[in-house]
């Protein structure tokens, strides 16, 4: 399946198959340090920017007189629909959005409907033009690069934002946890509206006119000029994926779907058969050391999950294929082909770093999560 870990942290699952990986003399790696300057800057605390109480208080004083006061993506997945749930249950009044790529699980569209329904919140979905994306999906296969989910998580925030200036709403809570699924090292996921922008134009088929990309010139015009802010709720309290599960189910029937970010088929080819085979890179190593850096499950146990094979059929590689309009010499070409990086393209990478002390400081006021600050400049 893949390659052998080579060195592994003393703590956590991640080792040198991320090419970026440092270890201290402990043998520690930057990511678990990174973990705990998170836990740092979420601790609870009385700063306002800081505190789930401030985030919720701002949001109900912004938003009287209006039908929503914010914003949450869902998917189906366990993260958003639990992130849902607690808005309601904090009293907030949020207005739901789904981005529709054509991937969604049986499930995932059960999960929506039934979390919607019972909780009484509206919801929106948003459906990408299936040609465009598909046009996006194949290009950054041939680009080569293991980002190949890139179009899917530019789009979901392309679109949140896009809601939330179309509503009048300035704040829209996210279902990221640094605890339960760990930060996924940049030279595995590099998202950024530029870098979508130049893989298209130079592999794609299809104009891109209504799909929501989200450049470096977007996110701050968002921020800076509608004032919109993204808020993860989970960061701010005691989340436990596994309790949330069965809490989700009892209540609501959800259904699980077999894995992290499953609900979706496409991120299932992509994480469970695609990335191990083509760069020898297993995502669960990111997901799984979330949990093991924050005390929710024992390091051998997570070992033991990750000796696991994904359960991918060849039946969803075919299905994939035929749905991308690839045939299988085609495919085969693809998986042959050269495996490159985001640093072979062109990116905003070269215009952020300049701008490090600037974002350092919009994240201590409020205006970007130490998350992104972490993974873009760390």
């Amino acid at each position: 399946m893949t390659e052998g870990p080579g060195i592994v942290c003393a703590r956590c699952l991640l080792d040198t198959t991320v090419s970026s990986i440092r270890f201290d003399p402990s043998g520690i790696c930057q990511f678990c340090a990174n973990h705990d300057k998170m836990e740092s800057y979420y601790a609870r605390n009385a700063n306002t920017h800081k505190s789930l109480a401030g985030w919720v208080a701002k949001i109900k004083a912004e938003g009287k007189g209006k039908p929503n006061d914010c914003i949450v993506g869902v998917s189906g997945g366990t993260d958003s629909t639990y992130t849902l749930m607690l808005a309601k249950n904090l009293g907030l009044r949020p207005l739901a959005v789904h981005f529709d790529n054509g991937w969604d699980t049986d499930e995932a569209v059960t999960n929506i409907r039934n979390i919607t329904s019972k909780l009484d919140v509206d919801l929106i979905t948003y459906v990408v033009d299936w040609e465009e994306f598909k046009s996006l999906q194949v290009a950054f296969l041939k680009a080569g690069v293991p980002c190949v989910e890139a179009p899917t998580d530019v789009g979901i925030h392309g679109a949140l934002m896009q809601s939330a200036e179309k509503e009048g709403l300035r704040y829209v809570l996210g279902g990221q946890s640094f605890r339960t699924e760990g930060t996924v090292p940049r030279e595995w996921s590099y998202l950024d509206g530029t870098y979508i922008r130049t893989v298209h134009k130079r592999f794609g088929s299809v104009p891109l006119r209504s799909f929501p990309n989200l450049t470096l010139w977007k996110v701050f015009y968002y921020t800076f000029v509608k004032g919109i802010r993204q808020v993860p709720l989970l960061n701010y309290i005691d989340y436990d994926k596994g309790r949330a599960k069965k809490e989700l189910a009892g209540l609501f029937g959800w259904q699980d779907y077999g894995g992290h970010h499953y609900e979706s088929l496409y991120s299932k080819f992509a994480f469970g058969w695609y990335l191990p085979r083509k760069f020898n890179i297993d995502k669960r190593k990111v997901s799984l050391s979330g949990p093991v850096r924050s005390g929710l499950m024992p390091k051998a146990d997570a070992v033991k999950d990750l000796q696991q094979r994904p359960d991918v059929k060849p039946e969803l590689v075919e299905y994939v294929c035929g749905k991308l309009g690839l045939s299988k010499g085609e495919f085969d070409a693809l998986m042959a082909g050269p495996s490159k990086s985001y640093t072979d393209y062109f990116t905003s990478d070269n215009v952020l770093r300049p701008l490090k002390g600037l974002v350092k400081l919009a994240v201590k006021l409020g205006y970007f999560t130490p998350v992104l600050y972490q993974k873009y400049f760390e």
